[in-house]
């Protein structure tokens, strides 16, 4: 199953903003508080990720978006610091797991290219599969705010 775009998923979490009964004032509203709602999801994951920064060093957020018998699930309990993601990554290299391979370099390049003062990096991970993002501390829901806006 193809991972949904980020438009996509937008439109599924707030259909309010596509729906031509509702007054504009309504949607701007909604807007607003669904900007400030991410914001303060963001904030915490940022929260989070000092705290544990700070005693494991450069590394990841790892946040689990699962779905346990058709209920989602998010989990934000884990943290996976960059000697432990070169250790997966010379494991994967010596497995032969290109897959495994290329997805701990794409973290490992993130995590060394990030700059601390100004963002996170976090883990995504899915039942299909897993993606690193980094997140700017500096209006953490701009892009969402920006997605909102173009509907």
């Amino acid at each position: 199953m193809a991972r949904p775009k980020p438009i996509e998923l937008l439109v599924k979490f707030f259909p309010e903003l596509t729906d031509k009964t509702l007054a504009s004032s309504n949607k701007e509203a909604s807007k607003e508080l669904n900007v400030r709602i991410c914001e303060a999801i963001i904030s915490d994951l940022i929260n989070k990720y000092d705290s544990l920064h700070s005693y494991m060093g450069d590394g990841a957020l790892i946040v689990k978006l699962a779905s346990l018998h058709g209920k989602p699930t998010v989990q934000t309990q884990n943290f996976i610091n960059k000697f432990s993601l070169e250790q997966d990554l010379a494991e994967a290299k010596k497995n032969g797991d290109s897959t495994v391979e290329e997805f701990l370099k794409d973290i490992l390049q993130k995590v060394s290219k990030m700059n601390l003062a100004e963002e996170i990096c976090i883990l995504l991970i899915d039942n299909s599969g897993g993606s690193a993002a980094i997140l700017p501390r500096e209006n953490p829901a701009k892009r969402i705010q920006t997605m909102m806006n173009d509907l």
